[in-house]
């Protein structure tokens, strides 16, 4: 008994001992992982800080359109091109303010030119009833276009919204924008169908195995949703993005749910209108919406094949480790990353936050790059475009990130700040700034300067400077760079390749007499183009130009694996768009070079072997869906889903850098979105024409619109005839009268020129080197053109005056003020 009691006294005294080994072990585990995690008290992990900024919308017939973010720095007038917002017929703005909290000390307001040279008015606004009035009066003529710039005044500092104004012209605003929301509402309604179906242009151009993209020319059944079954969820943001007297083209951007069994899956949807009144008829000219869901971590995204993205794009972007046991990936501006050995799901980073319904985290202009996933998983990426909250929040600009999967946290290497807005940012730096982690190395290239910065002590090196156009390029994902390292006489004759990962490179030398151009990258594989300065001579319009004779695709072994070269035919330039390189090409007859037809080269290059693919599969209910496909699948589906933490700096690394080169650019923008950015305006309308767009160039000059021109116009100018000048020279001269700006409208067709045409600019037509007319009238089926070197007057069909332009590659100059 005694031995027994003996015995058990011992044993609990045995428990107590290793209760307290174990306690005491927590202890310091807990004190080591606080440690680790912490890094002391200048360097703690903490959440993203909530936004905090106001919104301002707008009263346009007395409906909220147009709501605005704010902007802490002044941005640049000519790259801030989004919403447009009728003014009401006495002139005037009503703007209401989403205060969030905030004591707004005053409202002021600017109003002024397009391109910003010009301010047209200043002034304070004046509230009632909580709608601030912005008195902007006549300054304006009717259909003439401004920026308004308002100005709120928060605890002393200023904080900017932007959009551009229209003063009022026919432009039926009220109607156009009762209809589209009628559309809306009938898409989610059993008896809608009807309404629905009779603006449809169901025909083969629509996808229907798919719920993500539906469009004009889709059945009506996946245009009702089919049996999603969606709710709305929240407010339904309107935003009007052409207006005139044509046409209106408005963007409804909103969330939806749909029910999956027990789950409900959150999507964003953009739903886009073209719309025209004419005569009290309603006419739907294009209609594109897109759903994209919400990856969340906590519903079953896992199955045995792989992780289901869902209805998603078909362009999912993701990178693996090279064992591919783990992938990160970018949905809906959110990224995650999966460790199939550990079982972890992490949401890397996100300026959402499902616990806090606030329409201030979803704003959709910034995007994510995924830069270099480390074997161990650890994720180097970018955030770039508009800051919605954080430490940044209301800045444009690249945040450099690096995920540590270890310490599950994640740490902000840089910051480089723009004042342009998301989409011209997304283009200028976007591409161009890449962070290698084993280096400790950030790598910007802006304003013709390649700029290396030692993030330790934060040197920065400039790797070349003076860089034209032309003169670099770097890879899709941005840790490839080529540049001219070497000019000769003023002519490019070395390139150098970097590898900014690995801080290798190789350099490429052209032979006697040839110059090398850096054009861009298809996957690893560098492009360059070699020209020879005895082929100069001039296009038929009369440019200077020194074609490329020959294209060498170059692997990451300096190996030539591809020369593309064809007898008499020269490229002009090269369009490099994910695996496709788009070869615009031209003929040559003496010093004189022609557009002829485009050529195509694809990337023979095998990819690398990896385990997990992103696939796409049709699914009963949901149509085509997506998944990132696991060779030999998943087993455990129930991963832990983690939340790493950003490690809170004092001093983030800012870097100021020269703004990029002046240079005129051409902006195709369609379907609600900026579509591309072009050196030369007939690539961007010929792009523009797809969408049912509209292309403007950098200064803010409309260039061309799809369908905003009177069916029949004449610009007034009669018959002249000149001697002892080329037709073409004499078409040159005669258009100086007009103190205008040319612009090379070549590969063009008749159609497309007629835009120009009705803004009262003549357009050259280039038959050959010395003969070209001047397009003065149109109508519906015909153009006028006169002759100086005959001094006639004729009209021709529109194929007709096609057919005079082919010898020339469709070449036409146009003008614009």
């Amino acid at each position: 008994m005694n031995n027994r009691l003996i015995g058990n006294r011992a044993s609990v005294t045995g428990i107590w001992k290793r209760v307290g080994i174990l306690a005491a072990v927590f202890v310091v585990a807990v004190i080591v992982i606080s440690a680790v995690t912490n890094r002391g008290s200048d360097d703690l992990t903490v959440d993203l800080e909530a936004a905090t900024l106001p919104r301002v919308h707008f009263l346009v017939e007395d409906q909220e359109v147009n709501a605005l973010v704010g902007y802490k720095d002044e941005m640049d007038l000519t790259a801030m091109r989004d919403t447009i917002t009728p003014l009401d017929s006495e002139g005037n703005a009503e703007a209401e303010i989403e205060r969030n909290g905030n004591t707004i000390d005053q409202v002021t307001y600017a109003l002024s030119s397009l391109d910003g040279e010009k301010t047209y008015k200043t002034g304070a606004g004046k509230e009632s009833n909580g709608v601030v009035k912005l008195a902007i009066g006549d300054k304006l003529k009717a259909g003439e276009e401004a920026n308004l710039t308002v100005t709120l005044t928060i605890d002393g500092k200023d904080v900017h919204y932007y959009t551009r104004v229209v003063a009022p012209e026919d432009l039926n605003i009220k109607e156009c924008l009762d209809f589209v929301k009628e559309f809306h509402d009938n898409t989610f309604s059993e008896d809608g169908v009807a309404f629905v179906g009779t603006y449809l242009e169901s025909n083969e151009d629509g996808d229907n195995n798919t719920y993500q993209t539906v469009t004009i020319h889709s059945d009506s059944n996946h245009v009702m949703w089919g049996d999603l079954a969606p709710e709305v969820k929240g407010d339904v943001q309107w935003d009007i993005k052409e207006s005139n007297s044509t046409y209106t083209s408005i963007l409804a951007r909103y969330q939806v749910t749909c029910k999956e069994g027990d789950e409900a899956t959150l999507y964003n949807v953009r739903e886009f209108f073209r719309v025209r009144l004419n005569k009290d008829t309603l006419y739907l000219l294009d209609y594109d919406r897109t759903m994209n869901q919400v990856f969340d971590g906590s519903a079953k995204v896992l199955s045995e094949k792989g992780i289901n993205l869902g209805i998603a794009s078909t362009d999912a972007q993701y990178k693996t480790n090279k064992n591919g046991t783990i992938v990160a990936f970018v949905q809906e501006r959110d990224l995650w990353s999966y460790d199939q050995k550990n079982d972890n799901l992490s949401l890397v980073f996100s300026f959402s936050n499902t616990e806090e319904d606030d329409v201030r985290n979803w704003y959709d202009q910034h995007q994510i790059r995924i830069l270099d996933v480390e074997n161990n998983g650890s994720t180097t990426f970018a955030v770039y475009g508009y800051m919605n909250r954080g430490q940044h929040e209301g800045h444009v600009g690249v945040n450099i990130y690096y995920y540590d999967i270890e310490k599950n946290d994640i740490e902000e290497k840089a910051f480089i700040p723009s004042n342009k807005s998301f989409v011209i940012a997304e283009n200028e730096l976007g591409h161009m700034v890449y962070y290698s982690k084993d280096q400790e190395k950030l790598f910007v290239v802006t304003g013709g300067t390649i700029y290396e910065v030692t993030l330790k002590n934060n040197q920065q090196n400039k790797i070349a400077e003076g860089l034209e156009e032309g003169q670099y390029a770097a890879s899709e994902d941005g840790h490839l760079l080529a540049y001219n390292e070497k000019v000769k006489d003023g002519k490019p004759s070395k390139v150098k390749v970097m590898n900014l990962k690995t801080g290798k490179s190789y350099e490429v030398e052209g032979a006697e007499g040839e110059t090398l151009h850096p054009l861009g990258f298809i996957s690893s594989d560098f492009i360059c183009g070699i020209a020879k300065e005895s082929q100069k001579g001039k296009t038929v319009s009369g440019e200077e130009i020194t074609p490329m004779e020959r294209l060498e695709i170059i692997s990451s072994k300096n190996e030539v694996v591809k020369t593309y070269q064809a007898d008499n035919i020269y490229i002009s330039d090269i369009i490099v768009e994910k695996n496709m390189v788009t070869v615009n090409r031209v003929t040559k007859n003496g010093d004189l070079y022609t557009g002829t037809t485009q050529d195509y080269i694809t990337n023979n290059e095998e990819k690398n072997q990896s385990s997990i693919t992103a696939e796409a599969y049709l699914s009963e209910t949901k149509g085509r869906e997506m998944r990132l496909t696991f060779e030999e699948g998943i087993s455990d589906q129930q991963p832990k889903v983690l939340r790493p933490k950003i490690v809170e700096q004092e001093n983030v690394t800012t870097l100021k850098l020269e703004s990029p080169q002046k240079a005129t650019r051409y902006y195709a923008y369609g379907m609600g979105n900026l579509q591309g950015v072009y050196e030369k305006a007939s690539y961007a309308i010929q792009k523009a024409e797809t969408v049912s767009g509209v292309v403007i160039s950098s200064d803010q000059h409309y260039i061309w619109e799809k369908g905003n021109r009177d069916l029949v116009y004449d610009t007034g100018v009669g018959s002249f005839k000149v001697e002892n000048k080329t037709a073409l020279e004499a078409c040159r001269d005669y258009m100086q009268q007009y103190e205008a700006s040319e612009v090379d409208l070549t590969g063009c067709t008749i159609e497309e020129i007629l835009y120009v045409i009705n803004k009262g600019m003549p357009v050259i037509a280039v038959l050959d080197q010395n003969q070209a007319v001047l397009l003065t009238a149109y109508n519906s089926g015909t153009v006028t053109y006169v002759n100086p070197a005959t001094g006639e007057k004729n009209a021709v069909a529109f194929d007709a005056m096609d057919q005079m332009t082919v010898a020339t590659g469709h070449t036409y100059i146009g003008y614009v003020k």
